[in-house]
């Protein structure tokens, strides 16, 4: 109910803006001084709400990153059609809040994060198409160790990847994208951020498993997963 009352001010409105979601944010941090504390065995004591979807606006994140919006930065993405608010949402899918994209839906979820998402997307719509290949991802979650060859694999949320094999000791997914009509965007051409080259998959991006190997680094096996876009 708490947060009903939040945001039904600005449910209405087709399209967000940077002000509200700043508002939003503030509201939410206001809140947070009524929310009792509980113990976990994790994570220790923390706001009974921690596992909410919003608690992510606790950080401040989203202020943080509009103060790094600065003028020479909105002249830069401007050159690709960006809104203020998309400029805003990359700075923060860049940043601390990957996770709530990856794990929001346009439709879904709830708003304000369903904005955001649907900022972030068309983000994706207007970026480059990405030109290189193959492309590589360092994935940490065991959500692919039952990858198999001869599979096809849809990927509900974007898909983060870079031109850059790291080679790092974790699962490895080495993509080829259909570059004749590849859903992969190069971001990295709009802002490079931490030189870390990056390239994302639109939502939805279906995948053939071409290869599946296991390779051990000090002990630990991981998966090596070859891919290619349909």
């Amino acid at each position: 109910m708490q947060m009903e009352m939040l945001f039904n001010r600005v449910v209405m409105k087709k399209e967000i803006t940077i002000d509200e979601l700043l508002r939003i944010e503030t509201d939410y941090i206001d809140m947070q001084r009524t929310i009792p504390k509980i113990h976990t065995e994790e994570q220790g004591l923390v706001p009974a709400n921690y596992n909410d979807e919003l608690f992510f606006f606790n950080q401040n994140h989203v202020t943080i990153q509009a103060s790094n919006l600065n003028n020479e930065l909105k002249h830069e993405l401007s050159k690709w059609q960006l809104t203020k608010f998309e400029m805003l949402m990359l700075l923060c899918y860049q940043g601390d809040l990957s996770v709530v994209f990856d794990n929001g839906d346009p439709l879904n979820s709830p708003y304000p994060i369903n904005e955001m998402c649907k900022a972030l997307d068309t983000v994706l719509i207007k970026a480059p198409a990405c030109t290189d290949t193959p492309l590589y991802r360092q994935h940490r979650k065991n959500d692919i160790i039952d990858f198999k060859k001869g599979e096809i694999r849809t990927i509900p949320s974007y898909l983060t990847t870079s031109i850059n094999n790291w080679n790092q000791s974790c699962h490895q997914l080495i993509i080829t994208p259909n570059l004749d009509i590849t859903n992969a965007k190069a971001l990295y051409k709009i802002r490079n951020d931490k030189e870390e080259y990056q390239v994302n998959f639109k939502r939805g991006t279906s995948f053939l498993i071409e290869k599946v190997e296991t390779f051990s680094e000090d002990g630990v096996e991981y998966k090596r997963i070859w891919m290619k876009e349909l």
